[in-house]
């Protein structure tokens, strides 16, 4: 290992170093006020209905003027821990390019709401693009459930409660206003998150290790005061208020956890969330996430498999090798048998 090289690792991990100091517990513990009362404990609840909606999507191929993208969403229903439903909407293919504005998604978008949406979305960037198709159908799968599931269920959506599209903003609306009305406990749940406070040092360390400090033993919960925080993306889309939680004792950290504004029954929701989250695969994580994320997931064999239909397509329509290698090729591959 030359010193060069050495240096600049040691530069990278003292960076990162820098936004979890050693006293990041005590810095947080002044900065925000928690106390070991705001830690609020979880006591394990009978699940009921529980629905979880996640999505997926992959980019199958990609050229210097455009890409394809393959999205799917999949909701999956339990009921007392065992599953009672579960549908996966079809493989929605997405050319994303060669044109300044994407040309599916107004289709898709009508085909899920039935209207266009009001913005239009930019191929500048290929993997937001693809998110944001991927989330078009998790708000559609989001919203049928809301208007399905009974009085007194759980809807979970994998993410957060904040679209990162304006034609969202309105769809996310309808499911927080429908589950209110049908009294649906509605929680976007993330397993990282980008929030930090201090100007750079991430939250969820910060609350895990001052529960911790104080002794507080898992589950519980604790609400954030957006104030501590440095900044909110998107907060004009945003429609949750933050909770940290850690649902389980062997679980290996905690949650962000996102509630309607104006939830007043956060307490049952985390108590039912904790009945839901004892897997011991992957304890404090509720399983009907794990149970829809396995399902929607598009892995690297499905992918392949997509890939190779797709050729198989291509080469009927007339598109010969040499002019695919042109434009979808990566060099990156032969790279790497030699």
């Amino acid at each position: 290992m030359n010193d060069e090289y050495s240096g600049a690792v040691k530069e990278a991990a003292g960076r990162i170093r820098a936004t979890i100091p050693a006293d990041l517990v005590e810095k947080f513990s002044k900065t925000s006020g928690i106390t070991p009362a705001d830690f609020i404990p979880c006591t394990s609840a009978p699940c009921g209905e529980v629905c979880a909606v996640d999505g997926s999507n992959v980019t199958l191929l990609e050229s210097g003027s455009m890409a394809l993208a393959v999205v799917r969403a999949v909701q999956t229903t339990f009921d007392g821990m065992e599953r009672v439903r579960r549908s996966v909407t079809p493989m929605t293919f997405a050319l994303i390019g060669p044109e300044e504005e994407n040309q599916d998604f107004p289709l898709l978008y009508a085909d899920c709401f039935g209207q266009p949406p009001g913005k239009p979305l930019t191929n500048e960037d290929i993997t937001r693009a693809a998110g944001i198709l991927r989330d078009t159908l998790e708000y559609w799968v989001t919203e049928t459930m809301a208007n399905e599931l009974g009085t007194g269920a759980l809807l979970l959506r994998d993410g957060p409660l904040r679209v990162s599209h304006e034609s969202h903003n309105p769809v996310l609306t309808r499911i927080a206003l429908a589950c209110r009305d049908r009294e649906i406990g509605l929680a976007g749940i993330s397993k990282r998150s980008a929030a930090t406070w201090g100007g750079g040092h991430p939250l969820l360390p910060s609350v895990f290790g001052l529960a911790k400090a104080h002794g507080i033993k898992a589950p519980w919960w604790c609400r954030i005061d957006p104030a501590i925080l440095d900044h909110a993306a998107f907060p004009q889309w945003q429609h949750g208020e933050m909770y940290v939680a850690c649902l389980h004792h062997r679980s290996k950290g905690p949650l962000k956890i996102e509630l309607p504004r104006g939830t007043t029954n956060a307490g049952g929701i985390m108590d039912r969330l904790a009945g839901c989250s004892a897997d011991g695969r992957i304890p404090g994580y509720p399983y009907p996430l794990f149970d829809a994320h396995r399902t929607v997931a598009l892995t690297e064999e499905i992918a392949a498999q997509l890939k190779g239909d797709l050729l198989g397509r291509l080469a009927e329509a007339g598109i010969d090798r040499q002019t695919y290698e042109i434009l979808f090729g990566d060099y990156h591959d032969e790279f790497a048998r030699y």
